[in-house]
């Protein structure tokens, strides 16, 4: 198996958005004030965190096609050059965005056909304890979700080819078809539904929601509830299932800090409550296994989240939601193995 790391600074979808900006000598701003969507959005959508609606790329189309029009006409002959040939400019940002083209590009399947051309998969995966671990230099991830997946492959008939993502990366993977899935671990929660087409559940047990605290500020508390709410401040890395519990929270907890990767949070919770014991107790929150590991290693306390107790997580590979093929092929193969089994 291989394994193969990529950072695009940008996402594919801007990269091209700046190229019809530049040549319409306009600025990202200008865009911005034209679209009515804030910097903050951009930026998103440049790092990868979201992708825009069907609905925003089609205004973008339509936009930069009119201050083309202004760059590009040949008057009387040519007035409206870019208008005219509007639907290249809306193919190639829906295409960039991962959404069907108007008249061609990554279709229905699309991964699909591409597997059984190759006959190989190009997984991606991300740093979760057990699950999947990235190899030193050049070596394969491993993990039980790295193992089961190459199992999936070899009943397909197909290599797996690894790439590693970071959880702010993956949606954006996915979105443009970079890589055909995501390896099963922990991604199917309500917030990710509309992004990808999940597979069947690769595991016996579901999983729930979880947080970490140094024991020092616990005192003896068993759950989040039991803490001072205007102490507590939220740590998660940006785009893991953490993310997604802070913002189920913010109602009844003020403080947050995201982070890039979960070294840098667990380094900052650690320092936070040495220095700060008695005015901010910073909670680390993802999923169970991810908070078993960190406790044990850095010697801090697992509480439980009640308000979060009835979600349950299910780990489950993760495609292109027009992926229907793939997603059949592997439901098929997953009832043929053992599932996983983490304890």
């Amino acid at each position: 198996m291989k394994s193969q790391k990529n950072a695009p600074s940008k996402s594919e979808f801007v990269q091209v958005v700046e190229k019809y900006i530049q040549e319409a000598r306009w600025t990202n701003q200008e865009l911005m004030n034209e679209i009515q969507i804030g910097e903050t959005q951009f930026y998103r959508w440049a790092r990868g965190d979201s992708v825009p609606r069907k609905a925003i790329v089609n205004r973008i189309a339509v936009s930069l096609a009119r201050r083309l029009d202004q760059t590009r006409q040949k008057l009387p002959y040519d007035p409206f050059p870019a208008s005219d040939e509007i639907d290249g400019i809306v193919n190639e940002l829906l295409e960039a965005a991962g959404y069907r083209a108007a008249v061609k590009g990554k279709g229905v399947d699309y991964s699909w056909h591409e597997i059984a051309k190759n006959q190989s998969w190009i997984l991606g995966y991300t740093d979760v304890p057990t699950w999947s671990i990235s190899g030193k230099s050049d070596s394969p991830p491993t993990g039980l979700a790295i193992k089961y997946a190459e199992q999936i492959g070899r009943l397909l008939g197909v290599n797996t080819i690894w790439e590693y993502l970071t959880w702010q990366a993956i949606p954006l993977a996915i979105r443009e078809r970079r890589v055909h899935g995501i390896a099963p671990f922990f991604l199917a929660w309500p917030e990710r539904f509309f992004d990808y087409r999940f597979s069947e559940q690769c595991s016996e047990d579901s999983y729930g929601f979880s947080a970490v605290i140094a024991p020092e500020q616990s005192k003896k508390s068993i759950s989040l509830e039991d803490l001072p709410n205007r102490r507590v401040e939220l740590v998660y890395v940006r785009g893991e299932i953490g993310d997604w519990a802070a913002t189920m929270l913010r109602d009844s907890y003020q403080k947050k800090k995201e982070f890039e990767d979960r070294k840098r949070a667990i380094n900052y919770l650690l320092t936070t409550a040495k220095t700060e014991e008695k005015k901010v107790i910073p909670v680390f929150l993802s999923e169970d296994v991810t908070c078993e590991h960190i406790s044990k290693e850095n010697e801090l306390q697992v509480i439980n989240i009640e308000r979060l107790e009835n979600i349950k997580i299910d780990p489950a590979f993760a495609f292109h939601p027009d992926e229907e093929k793939l997603a059949v092929a592997v439901n098929s193969a997953i009832k043929i193995i053992p599932k996983i089994q983490w304890r």
